[in-house]
């Protein structure tokens, strides 16, 4: 069909030339019959338009016919810029006895920037009794990277297995596991986060609560208690390079010398966790604030070596701090289930502290006698 259209293209072109050659002037009229190019020209088009109009039917009857989501763009687009999730995750224990049924994923309508505010709105909003904090951790993850995190509560370590997913600018997907005393306490999957958005995730029942009661003495003291596990959980959404606290940031196995140990994939890593931690001391009066950040080798039997300053405030205060780590006592990293050397880093925060009694009693002493002053003045003034 096309090389009978090209020759007849063809031989309509020499007469017309021929035409044009006779009478170049013919051309420039503009009234008049159309030229015969233009005649077949157009019939040309015609005939090719017909031809391929039966294909045209077919593509589009074939695009109709296709599902939305084969022909919806899938995953990241090509070049499109990576995002990570900087995961900040509070454990807590409450009393579910004592209060009402908590659906298994909670979505709060708040994210709170302390465990305190926390506490105090899930008490306050959800009627949740006795919820006290256990573990605090914050790191930094890219998409579909599992982070393995331990704490020794009560007899037993809980551990959890944290992994986002999708990540996206704006939005993700989580999956996180938690196993206590090697028992499941939560197995949640695919649970998906806006930016910023907090959501709290029910677990199971387990002797891993402590109640706090005043013993002998006024001294607070505490007891294993059943409790019911509560995660919360925050993601900040940001592009890989603003990604904090990744996993070999917060603690990596490392030989007796500090020297990282290589690990193979599938090798299993659960960092150390400091069951007891000291207070640094100053002399009375004096208001310290700011931060340190401390590093060092936390080693088999749970103590604390190569303590360096990575982030200062002055020396006094740094040693003070450093003076402090060396005390803490930790549950060591494991490696396949094997204590080994690693490395471990610590913030240590210093405000001012809660006021005593006695300076509470003082200051309520001062109102007092404020108020009192108050009435006499009134009292002088006349009533007209």
């Amino acid at each position: 069909m096309k090389v009978s259209i090209t020759r007849a293209r063809s031989s309509a072109s020499r007469e017309v030339a021929a035409s044009a050659a006779a009478k170049p002037i013919a051309w420039l009229r503009p009234s008049g019959p159309r030229p015969t190019v233009a005649s077949d020209r157009g019939e040309m088009v015609m005939k090719y338009c017909f031809n391929i109009l039966p294909i045209c039917l077919i593509l589009i009857l074939l695009g109709l016919s296709l599902p939305p989501s084969s022909l919806a763009q899938s995953g990241p687009r090509p070049g499109g810029r990576p995002y990570g999730v900087n995961l900040t995750y509070a454990v807590y224990q409450f009393d579910a006895a004592r209060s009402p049924e908590v659906e298994a994923v909670l979505r709060l309508n708040s994210t709170f920037s302390t465990p305190q505010e926390e506490i105090a709105h899930l008490k306050e909003k959800h009627k949740l009794e006795e919820v006290e904090v256990r573990h605090i951790r914050s790191v930094g993850l890219r998409s579909d990277e599992t982070f393995n995190d331990a704490v020794l509560l009560g007899p037993e370590y809980m551990v959890f297995w944290l992994t986002p997913r999708e990540v996206a600018r704006g939005y993700m997907k989580l999956d996180l596991k938690v196993r206590y005393a090697n028992e499941p306490l939560l197995d949640a999957t695919g649970v998906e986060f806006d930016n910023f958005e907090t959501v709290a995730f029910k677990g199971g029942r387990g002797m891993f609560g402590i109640k706090y009661f005043v013993g002998a003495g006024g001294r607070r003291e505490s007891a294993p208690m059943e409790r019911t596990l509560l995660v919360s959980v925050t993601p900040e959404i940001v592009p890989l390079a603003s990604l904090r606290d990744r996993p070999e940031q917060l603690s990596r196995p490392v030989d007796e010398y500090g020297s990282p140990i290589q690990t193979k994939e599938g090798d299993r890593f659960t960092p150390p966790v400091a069951i007891d931690r000291v207070v640094p001391k100053f002399d009375t009066g004096r208001g310290v604030r700011g931060s340190v950040m401390l590093a060092g080798v936390v080693t088999p039997e749970g103590k604390i070596i190569n303590v360096k300053v990575a982030r200062g405030i002055d020396p006094v205060i740094d040693e003070r701090a450093i003076d402090a780590l060396r005390q803490y006592r930790f549950s060591p990293a494991l490696l396949n289930g094997k204590p080994v050397h690693a490395t471990w880093r610590e913030e240590i925060t210093f405000a001012p502290g809660p006021p005593s009694i006695l300076e509470l009693q003082r200051a309520a002493e001062e109102e007092r006698q404020k108020e009192k002053e108050k009435e006499k003045e009134r009292k002088k003034k006349p009533l007209w």
